[in-house]
Parts: C-alpha cells; structure tokens; sequence
C-alpha cells in the first residue's frame, strides 16, 4: 500500500519517472530561472522598459482601432493579436521595474522617449478613417510604430544586462521585424 501511493505522489508530480529504486539518487528539480527581481540589471534595462511600456500602449491603441474599422479580416486579426501580445508585454514590464523598485513611467522631459513615440495626432487622425484609406493608413502607422520598437528592442539586446529584458528584447526585435515584412505585403496588396 505504501508503495503504490509513494508511485501514485510520483506520477502525479509529473516527475516523468518510474519509482526510484531505494537508495537510488532522486532526479533534482529542473533549475529556475532567476526572477527580473534577483537578476542584475542597468540603467539601459530599466529605460528600455520606462520608454517600451508607453510604446506598447500607442500600439494597442492603434491595433485595437484595426481590430474595429478594418474591413480585411486578416487586418483585424492582426490588430488583436498585437494588441494581446503588447498587453501581456506591458504586464511583465511593469512588474519587473516595480520588482527592481524603479518608477514605471519615464520623466515626462525625457526626450529620448518622445524620439520613439508615435504623434498622438497621427493616432487621433487614424480614428476618423474607414474602408481603403484607413487601411492603408493602419499599415503605414504601425510599421513606422513597430521599426521603433525593433530600433529600441536592439538597443537594450547591446546595452542592457537583464536576461528577461534581453530576451523580450530579441523577442520583439524578430516579432515587430516579422510583422513589418507582413504588413509591407499587405500594402503590396498581397
């Protein structure tokens, strides 16, 4: 009876192994990953999450209006799922400068933020547009947007030091890349 339920604590573990043999050693648990709280980071790190968190919301904004007036159900349905990865982004980056104890929003003087901010007034004017002309203007919007991200992404993947900041870094780069290539046929109409 002991030993079908010492089998059983093992299966339901998850372990992927069969019982172990007395004396046997016991498989050690997969290491973890530091938390962006234990991990180092730099001043790079923390500014490329500062300028990327109100970055993102700018392509929520915009994406969630492509989610509501694009009339190609391939536009729409790009625009909602930048608008669920930026919002899942944004949430990770704000717990990691809340983990390091940094203010989330940059300094409202902090030039080189604006330099990767989309006019909002180009956001606004993309709001009154339909059919075609909106399109077109969704397209171009978000590629300039997302070259932004990629150009700030590949500062903090030369600058920074965090290992979570980096690799959303990467990530980013070859998404937003990806996406620009997509998008760019779009406008090609294909």
């Amino acid at each position: 009876m002991r030993r079908a339920a010492l089998a059983a604590l093992v299966l339901v573990a998850g372990c992927g192994t069969a019982t172990v043999a007395p004396g046997a050693p016991r498989p050690r648990p997969a290491p973890v990953a530091p938390s962006p709280a234990r991990a180092a980071f730099n001043d790079a790190d923390v500014a490329f999450l500062r300028m990327m968190i109100p970055h993102h919301r700018q392509g929520m904004r915009i994406a969630g209006l492509a989610a509501e007036r694009a009339t190609r159900p391939e536009l729409r349905a790009l625009g909602a799922a930048v608008a669920a990865t930026q919002g899942d982004e944004v949430r990770s980056m704000t717990m990691w400068l809340l983990a390091w104890d940094r203010p989330v929003h940059a300094a409202p003087h902090d030039e080189h933020a604006r330099l990767h901010a989309t006019d909002p007034a180009d956001i606004d004017a993309l709001g009154g547009l339909s059919g075609a002309r909106f399109e077109h203007a969704f397209l171009t919007l978000l590629i300039a947007h997302q070259h932004n991200a990629v150009e700030m992404a590949r500062d903090e993947s030369g600058n920074g030091v965090n290992p979570e900041a980096r690799d959303l870094a990467r990530r980013i780069d070859l998404s937003r890349t990806a996406q620009i290539r997509q998008m760019l046929g779009h406008l090609d109409g294909r």
